[in-house]
């Protein structure tokens, strides 16, 4: 395998607090066909199509997923016709006519089946402290449980636990804090019922310091087949309204290079970021997009 491990440091910040009034229903054709423009009017980040768009487009699709978190991150408005949560439109890339296939996430079923179908995915959610990401329409009681590493704990606050049922291995009161705690095994049991598509894929987790949490887990998975992984350093927020899911594909569709990306994705937590706290929301701690490369380009 020949794979580009990026880390990014998103806008920090635990809980998004919904505003009032009530939010648009999220349109994932939409989001798609937006990207799709803004980067057909900016033209293309380079003069030929990189390695990894080549590998995208190769069959004359790209399959999209984007996976939805819980509502204690932010109120995201799914419509209610099931129908909407996929779409299928055509995007011109680098002279080409591609297909863009797209979907939502709502379950860890649907995550199983992502990760063998998609090739680009984005996830934003709780990590669960390393037990999974969690998804809208299963609540933070039903990680998608992927912690492989041997040794990891999986140390929960108890007023974070929320239903979570895990082997529990001990707890503990932090006197400093005044807080009790669980901690529980790592479990794989959903990423080892899963299988990975057998082709390049682009996975980025924007969940709370997926780096410590996942990437072990990532690369172990996807070994053998090329891979750029795109794992959050520290807390992330949950852009409700997908302006840095968007992003991405933005620079996808450009063919940006994979720092290009990253970039691309931290410039857009900021804005996020900033827009919150002009709306009152609480502060997010700003930080600057700090990330290592392994390689630039994927290659088979």
């Amino acid at each position: 395998m020949c794979a580009a491990l990026l880390f990014f440091s998103a806008c920090a910040g635990r809980h998004q607090h919904p505003a009032p009034s009530q939010p648009q229903a999220l349109s994932i054709g939409g989001l798609l066909e937006g990207a799709c423009q803004a980067a057909g009017r900016a033209g293309p980040a380079v003069r030929h199509c990189p390695p990894y768009l080549e590998m995208l487009v190769a069959d004359g699709r790209i399959t999209v997923g984007l996976g939805i978190g819980t509502q204690d991150l932010g109120r995201v408005q799914i419509p209610e016709d099931p129908t909407l949560w996929r779409s299928s439109q055509h995007c011109r890339l680098f002279g080409r006519d591609v297909a863009v296939e797209a979907r939502l996430i709502l379950t860890k079923e649907d995550f199983r089946r992502a990760l063998e179908e998609c090739e680009v995915l984005f996830i934003t959610s709780h990590s669960r402290f390393g037990a999974g990401p969690v998804f809208l329409h299963d609540g933070k009681s039903q990680p998608f449980r992927m912690q492989t590493t041997p040794d990891y704990k999986v140390v929960m606050p108890d007023s974070e636990v929320a239903g979570y049922q895990g082997a529990v291995l001990s707890t503990f009161h932090d006197s400093e804090k005044d807080r009790g705690y669980t901690v529980f095994a790592p479990d794989a049991s959903d990423l080892e019922n899963s299988f990975p598509l057998r082709g390049y894929q682009l996975l980025v987790m924007s969940t709370c310091s997926s780096l410590r949490h996942f990437l072990d887990d990532i690369e172990a998975f996807r070994k053998g087949y090329p891979t750029t992984g795109i794992f959050a350093a520290s807390p992330s927020l949950m852009d409700t309204d997908m302006r840095v899911f968007k992003r991405l594909i933005y620079e996808i569709f450009r063919g940006a290079s994979a720092q290009g990306i990253v970039d691309g994705i931290n410039a857009e937590y900021r804005a996020v970021a900033w827009s919150e706290m002009k709306r009152g929301r609480p502060p997010w701690k700003m930080v600057e997009a700090l990330f290592t490369l392994g390689i630039d380009t994927v290659s088979p």
